[in-house]
C-alpha cells in the first residue's frame, strides 16, 4: 500500500515532538558563562566592547571613549543534523526507532551550543578577542586615558604553562566574558511529501533534518583568566588576585570579582583539592567555596 500524506503529517508531528523533546534534555550549560546576543546578518561586529562600561564624575561635556580601531567580526556558520526515513519502514509501520533519533538530535542541537562556548573558552589562548590579542594573553593594552587615548600599558589576564586549561570567571556583571551569536534559532523541518520527492524518487527515503546558525563569541577579556598552569592554590591565588586588580582605561577600577572556576575532566580532582576541601594538611583552607566549580566535558 503507497504511502499517504496523512502518515508522513502524523510522522512528521511525531518527531518534531520528539526533537522539541531532546532540545530540552540537555541542560543549558552555556549559559553559565555566556549571554544570548542576537544576529540579523552574517555576522555581528563587536566594536561596542571596548567601552568597557563605567560611571565617572561629569565634569563639563560628557566623556565619549574611542572605539577600537579594528572591528571584531563573528561570522555566524551553519549547523545541521539530519534524519532519513526509509520508506519501506513507513510502509511497514515500523517508524518507532526514529522518534529515539529526532531525539538525539534536538539534544545534539542544545549540545553544539554548550560545545561551541567552552570549546571557543579553552581556545582563547590563540583566538583573537575585540582589542586584537588572544582572549587570554599577556599584552592586553588598557590605556591611561579614560577616553581610549595614550600610549597603551599591558595588562595580563594568563597564567603560561603546558597543562589542560582552567579558567577563572566573573559572570555577576552586565559585562560577560564570552557570548552566544544565534542567527536562527534550532528549528526542525521535513522535506517530505506523498509525492516521489528526489531523495524518494533516487534513495527510498523521507529526509527530516534540524538547523541551527550562530556562532561562539568573546567578550570582555577581563571578565576571564585562562591558566595552562598547574591548578594549585598558589596559582588559583595569583589568578584571583590579578582579576580583583584589573582597571580599566585611566585606571578606572572595574569590581571585577571572580565567582566560578571552570575546566574539564583532566583538573577536576585538582579544582576540587582547591575549592572543595575545607582543612588541609590541619589548616583552614582558605579558598574553600571561594568560587563554584563547574567541570565540564564540553572543554
Amino acid at each position: 500500500m503507497p504511502v499517504t500524506q496523512a502518515q508522513l503529517d502524523a510522522l512528521k508531528t511525531s518527531l518534531i515532538a520528539r526533537w522539541n523533546a531532546g532540545l530540552a534534555m540537555s541542560p543549558d550549560d552555556w549559559k553559565i558563562i555566556a549571554k544570548l546576543v542576537k544576529s540579523s546578518n552574517k555576522s555581528n561586529t563587536y566594536k561596542w566592547l571596548s567601552q568597557f562600561p563605567a560611571f565617572r564624575e561629569w565634569v563639563g561635556a560628557r566623556l565619549h571613549k574611542v572605539y577600537a580601531e579594528h572591528g571584531y567580526i563573528v561570522t555566524n556558520k551553519k549547523f545541521e543534523a539530519t534524519v532519513d526515513v526509509e520508506r519501506t519502514d513507513i510502509e511497514d509501520d515500523d517508524i518507532g526507532q526514529y522518534g529515539t533519533l529526532a531525539e538525539g538530535a534536538g539534544q545534539s542541537a542544545t549540545d553544539l551550543k554548550n560545545d561551541l562556548i567552552f570549546q571557543a573558552l579553552a581556545d582563547g589562548f590563540a583566538s583573537t578577542c575585540y582589542d586584537g590579542q588572544y582572549f587570554f594573553d599577556s599584552d592586553h593594552p588598557v590605556y591611561p586615558n579614560e577616553d581610549g587615548t595614550g600610549v597603551a600599558g599591558s595588562v595580563s589576564n594568563m597564567q603560561a604553562g603546558t597543562g589542560a586549561p582552567w579558567i577563572l570567571l566573573c559572570t555577576k556583571r552586565a559585562a560577560s566574558p564570552m557570548y552566544l551569536q544565534e542567527r536562527i534559532a534550532a528549528e526542525f523541518i521535513a522535506k517530505v511529501s506523498a509525492a516521489n520527492s528526489d531523495g524518494v524518487f533516487e534513495h527510498d527515503l523521507y529526509s527530516y533534518g534540524g538547523r541551527w546558525r550562530g556562532n561562539a563569541a568573546y567578550g570582555f577579556w577581563q571578565c576571564a583568566f585562562g591558566s595552562k598552569a598547574a591548578l594549585t592554590a598558589d596559582n588559583f591565588n595569583g589568578a584571583y588576585a590579578a582579576m580583583m586588580d584589573f582597571k580599566g582605561d585611566g585606571a578606572r577600577k572595574l569590581g571585577i570579582t571572580p565567582d566560578l572556576l571552570v575546566c574539564g575532566a583532566a583538573n577536576r580532582a585538582a579544582a576540587k583539592a582547591v575549592l572543595e576541601t575545607e582543612i588541609v594538611n590541619s589548616t583552614t583552607n582558605i579558598n574553600y567555596k571561594a568560587v563554584a566549580l563547574h567541570v565540564t566535558p564540553w572543554m
